[in-house]
């Protein structure tokens, strides 16, 4: 067992591997009105791993509107798929290109990219932040990297002992560690300047309560439990946490509504967004 502090928490951070600036970049335009489309194609352009997928999926956007010709543009292919989709493109190129130099298992990423999903389809199911929630889901668990990176011996060890039926991870993993992944999530999300709300639904998604005056926290807590009940990644620890009526609530989800059509949805779209991180 170790009794981690905040300070040993932002040295390790370090030896990380460096956090994409262009994911920051990108955030600050949600809130900017004065962002330009220019600037987005700025950024996007510093990657060219991140233009190469944009104008990917405008040409097959452009394939299935039966127009003629390739298109080579960053401009052009932006103004054709839209900024939702190109930010959506950005964020989880450049995440993907971290969780590969993370080192983390498979099933750890799935999961994430599960959640992130499950996220940006009821955020934009209840008119709530899709792309801060593409983001903080894909994020949420990132203090368990930090963990396993640092500590794989008492990370295994929290395995073991939730596998073996012992209390809930929050439980076991302030036994082992003193501090749990949530915690440790949102120093890191912090460190690398995430804007305040992602840091919040980083920290508060096992037990969103403390926050549930911004929606993004509500939304990721319901994202993962969702996640987890669908099953979507079939992670053999798979754990359905409770759910926080107070934070459907939030998010205003209407129990009544056919929920149908919006699980198929995220079932779909982390089937095939999984393979980024494969």
């Amino acid at each position: 067992m170790v009794q981690l502090s905040e300070g040993e928490v932002f040295k390790r951070a370090i030896r990380l591997p460096a956090f994409p600036r262009v994911v920051n970049d990108i955030l600050k335009t949600l809130d900017d009105d004065n962002a330009t489309l220019g600037a987005l194609v700025r950024f996007v352009e510093t990657d060219p791993v991140i233009t190469a997928r944009i104008i990917s999926a405008a040409n097959s956007a452009a394939l299935g509107a039966r127009r003629s010709g390739q298109l080579r543009n960053v401009q052009m292919a932006i103004s054709l798929i839209g900024l939702a989709r190109v930010r959506e493109i950005a964020l989880a190129v450049s995440l993907a290109v971290f969780a590969q130099q993370s080192q983390m298992s498979a099933h750890y990423w799935e999961h994430s990219v599960a959640v992130a999903i499950t996220a940006q389809e009821l955020g934009r199911f209840t008119r709530s932040s899709p792309d801060y929630a593409l983001v903080a889901g894909l994020l949420h668990d990132i203090g368990q990297l930090w963990m396993a990176r640092f500590y794989p011996l008492e990370f295994q060890m929290v395995r073991t002992a939730l596998n073996a039926g012992q209390e809930n991870i929050i439980d076991v993993e302030r036994h082992y560690f003193g501090m749990d992944h949530c915690a440790i999530g949102a120093l890191l999300a912090s460190q690398w300047g995430l804007p305040p709300r992602v840091v919040a639904a980083i920290g508060f998604h096992h037990d969103p309560s403390p926050a549930l005056d911004d929606k993004l926290v509500a939304l990721i807590h319901v994202a993962e439990v969702f996640a987890n009940a669908l099953d979507l990644t079939e992670r053999l620890d798979n754990q359905v946490t409770t759910l926080s009526e107070e934070a459907c609530a939030a998010i205003g989800l209407n129990w009544e509504e056919d929920l149908g059509f919006l699980f198929g949805k995220i079932e779909a779209r982390t089937e095939n967004a999984c393979r980024i991180f494969r």
